[in-house]
């Protein structure tokens, strides 16, 4: 029996269809629901801003993901797995990159179509880095500079402390006009090298953080990074942790025999006191 033309030019359709769109594969994935850091003796706190993780299945790309992160993969059995840490680079969301001084996580996952596997990354420092904290456990390690007319000091008020038993607290009055500190060690850095300053903070008005250079016969101030507000007003500080990247000044000061860390703030608004906090300082670099 012969078909009519009609019905034969839809069945070749329909077959050509199915050869141009073959079932498409249904993927695998992997649940991240949440990470972990930890810190080893000399490393510090454990305090950390992870804000996205980049995974990797055989050295493929699986994209950068927010957590919680449910993620698609079109591989199937046994497969190498690396997750790496991601931060915002001096806290903004268009610089976010893999932090260099955290080990990734690594994992071996067998996929099929549709089974999820769930996995919690777990984090921590790299062996070979220098790690150079700076806390108030022990005191206030920072010491007016320049034209500061405020004030800084040790707080150990438990609704004001970070953790532990101590932070810093910088404050102006609303007849002080300039809050400048600086450290009152002297650092030394390697141009050319990954140098962050990890940091927990809170602050009701805008400072500036950077590092003093020092090669003798010439002091420079070179700043870094203007630090926004936590919170608006008075009150008990809003903690945030920031990575900011500081490996730029040793770059533009190859002379320099030793640098100092400084903040620096004015007021932002007329009248307005203003009380900065900090905690937990830490310069991280490799060992080179």
């Amino acid at each position: 029996m012969r078909l009519p033309a009609f019905i034969v030019f839809v069945l070749v359709l329909f077959n050509s269809c199915n050869l141009i769109n073959p079932d498409e594969q249904e993927p695998g994935y992997i649940y991240i629901p949440s990470l972990t850091f930890t810190t080893g003796p000399g490393e510090g706190t454990s305090s950390q801003k992870i804000t996205e993780v980049w995974v990797y299945v055989n050295e493929d790309i699986m994209g950068v993901y927010d957590l919680p992160a449910n993620i698609p993969v079109l591989k199937e059995g046994s497969q190498n797995v690396r997750i790496f840490a991601g931060i915002k680079n001096n806290g903004f969301s268009d610089t976010r990159i893999r932090y260099p001084f955290y080990v990734p996580f690594d994992t071996t996952l067998t996929f099929s179509a549709l089974k999820t596997d769930t996995v919690k990354p777990r984090f921590e420092y790299f062996e070979n880095l220098l790690i150079d904290q700076k806390g108030f456990e022990s005191g206030n390690f920072l010491i007016p500079a320049g034209t500061n007319n405020g004030t800084f000091e040790v707080v150990t008020d438990d609704n004001l402390v970070f953790e532990g038993n101590r932070s810093g607290l910088g404050r102006l009055t609303s007849s002080q006009s300039v809050l400048y500190y600086k450290d009152d060690e002297n650092l030394t850095f390697t141009s050319g090298n990954t140098i962050m300053l990890e940091m927990n903070y809170s602050c009701n008005n805008r400072f500036a953080i950077g590092l003093i250079s020092n090669d003798g016969s010439i002091t420079k101030r070179n700043m870094v990074l203007v630090v926004n507000p936590t919170t608006s007003g008075e009150g008990n500080p809003v903690w945030n942790k920031i990575y900011i990247d500081m490996g730029s000044v040793p770059i533009e000061n190859p002379n320099a025999d030793f640098f100092e860390l400084y903040f620096e703030s004015t007021p932002d608004t007329d009248g307005q006191p203003v009380e900065i906090y900090l905690d937990n300082l830490k310069f991280v670099r490799f060992d080179q």
